[in-house]
């Protein structure tokens, strides 16, 4: 985990090492002289697709996410393997989760999901020239129950059905933006 310069790390110690994070409790102390004990989420950071189709809709993934309790609509995202740049996970991600590959790519921000508990920091992508691939491309994970959704950004923004912070995110981004055709 990255560390501003003028906070002092007193004292890590890793709790629990998982497929996808770990779990660290450290003591830190801030420039104040306060000190705080945590726990937190180390995460290798991670990357969401908003993939838009030729008719402004955003391809979109239902999938439970046990965590929440629920089925979420959510953008195709996933954690960055160790040396991966955000990029060609994003490509990786997105035909794995959809079975699409995209022609036209944009950064569009970097963020933080959690940041009072979880080191993640998401990449956000824009993929558009959407194309199939036959054969339905790269094999979704083995432990994913993934089903195919497309909504416009009014859906998203306003129907109630996405819960889901990184997409309505980038639905409001898009929004702004002007690049829908609702």
């Amino acid at each position: 985990m990255n560390r501003h310069p003028d906070v002092t790390r007193l004292s890590s110690e890793t709790l629990v090492t998982g497929r996808v994070f770990g779990v660290v409790r450290e003591r830190i102390a801030l420039p104040s002289g306060l000190e705080q004990d945590l726990l937190l989420v180390d995460h290798p950071g991670a990357v969401c697709v908003a993939p838009i189709t030729d008719e402004g809709r955003l391809v979109l993934v239902r999938q439970y996410r046990h965590a929440a309790g629920a089925w979420l609509v959510e953008l195709p995202a996933g954690r960055l393997e160790e040396g991966e740049e955000p990029l060609a996970a994003a490509r990786r991600e997105l035909e794995e989760e959809t079975g699409y590959i995209a022609t036209d790519w944009k950064q569009v921000t970097r963020f933080f999901a959690a940041p009072g508990f979880c080191s993640e920091v998401l990449t956000l992508f824009v993929a558009r020239g959407l194309e199939k691939v036959p054969g339905g491309g790269l094999e979704a994970d083995p432990d994913e129950e993934i089903e195919l959704v497309e909504r416009t950004l009014d859906e998203v923004l306003h129907g109630g059905e996405v819960e889901d912070a990184k997409t309505l995110l980038a639905a409001a981004l898009l929004r702004l933006e002007g690049r829908d055709a609702s």
